[in-house]
């Protein structure tokens, strides 16, 4: 079965130089047809970052984000 999301390496940093915050730091997981996820963590840990780009509020640094098999 084929999976309904899938994030591949996701990346997320902020910042420039000598200044650089990681925000998501390669990331990789699936969620299949009829499946639910829970996205647990610290405060300042990333899951805001990580719902705003698969929503495509925000853009990746680096990685893929497959909805539907379509690259977001």
């Amino acid at each position: 079965m084929e999976p309904i999301l899938k994030v591949e390496h996701l990346e997320k940093y902020y910042g420039g130089g000598g200044n650089v915050t990681k925000a998501v730091d390669d990331l990789s997981f699936t969620v299949e047809k009829g499946e639910f996820l829970g996205i647990m963590g610290a405060s300042g840990s990333g899951k805001t970052t990580l719902l705003n780009c698969i929503s495509t509020i925000d853009t990746a640094t680096a990685g893929h984000i497959f909805l539907e098999n379509r690259d977001i």
